[in-house]
């Protein structure tokens, strides 16, 4: 089953956050499959109702709203919502931006202070043993990157390699520091696990990769089963790697960092194996009655 972080807190508070007993669809996102007309069908709700949109993917949709509805502009709720939206979308500073306004309108709600502080202390741990490249030492890191071989690139080094079109296609080796932001098509990277990073909601699985070239990246996993993971010291191949920089400025506080996000574990080649389809999380839909 997929594992997914625990809905926002539906205890009632000092500004009336249900007044209706919607059911709340826990992460219909499109990573899980679902489309947004199924899921409106599926609560019956409509786009321009802001208040009643506790779901946090259709969050994002009723923002253009939002900047017009003051009662809607109000809602902690919303700004909740979408800030987790946004956190996993990886746009941090839209996500902390949104945790704190949850927090100034409903202080007696301890949630959004939570979340914020959980991505700060996310963010610090990640810059940190990016910059240290895991803390290994200097000597066993140059022993690890001199085991690296072509045979761990498994398919993305032989022609198998299928893309999303599904035509086999001949990936060209690259390292991380020559990647663009974006889709690099055509591409690969090899290197090697440095650090392993969770977080209490275990979506993502983040690790840091460093190659021959020398920068330290963060790879980012979603829709992983739980007990999936990689050691340090596993060799690792992304093909057509999406790339990220982050420049997160929040509350006197600066981060930065590069990323590449990956969808699904079977993306990834393994020490040179491709990851089988019991390493992907299944999707499923939960829904709760909201108190009244």
């Amino acid at each position: 089953m997929l594992q997914l972080p625990t809905p926002a807190s539906q205890e009632p508070s000092s500004i009336a956050r249900t007044k209706s007993p919607f059911k709340t669809c826990q992460w219909c996102f499109a990573s899980c499959g679902l489309t947004l007309k199924m899921s409106i069908l599926a609560m019956s709700w409509t786009v321009s109702d802001r208040l009643n949109w506790p779901c946090r993917w259709m969050s994002m949709m009723a923002a253009p709203g939002e900047k017009v509805d003051r009662t809607a502009s109000s809602n902690p709720d919303l700004h909740l919502n979408r800030a987790t939206l946004h956190k996993y979308e990886e746009n941090y500073g839209e996500a902390l931006e949104g945790f704190s306004r949850a927090a100034a309108l409903d202080p007696a709600w301890p949630e959004p202070r939570q979340r914020e502080q959980q991505l700060l202390e996310f963010l610090n741990r990640l810059t940190s043993l990016l910059e240290s490249k895991g803390k290994v030492k200097a000597k066993k890191l140059q022993s690890m990157l001199g085991s690296l071989r072509p045979a761990h690139l498994g398919p993305c080094g032989d022609g198998r390699y299928q893309s999303a079109s599904g035509q086999k296609v001949t990936l060209e080796l690259k390292p991380l520091s020559v990647l663009q932001p974006g889709v690099n098509s055509g591409a690969v990277v090899l290197g090697k696990v440095v650090f392993s990073l969770t977080t209490e909601e275990k979506v993502p699985f983040t690790f840091g990769l460093v190659d021959s070239d020398g920068p330290c990246y963060a790879v980012m996993v979603y829709n992983m089963v739980q007990s999936w993971g990689v050691l340090i010291g596993d060799s690792v191949a992304i093909p057509e790697p999406s790339l990220r920089h982050h420049q997160v400025q929040h509350k006197g506080k600066d981060y930065s960092f590069s990323s590449v996000r990956v969808e699904t574990p079977l993306l990834l080649v393994v020490n040179g194996k491709p990851q089988g389809s019991s390493s992907q999380a299944a999707a499923t839909v939960a829904s709760r009655p909201q108190c009244e």
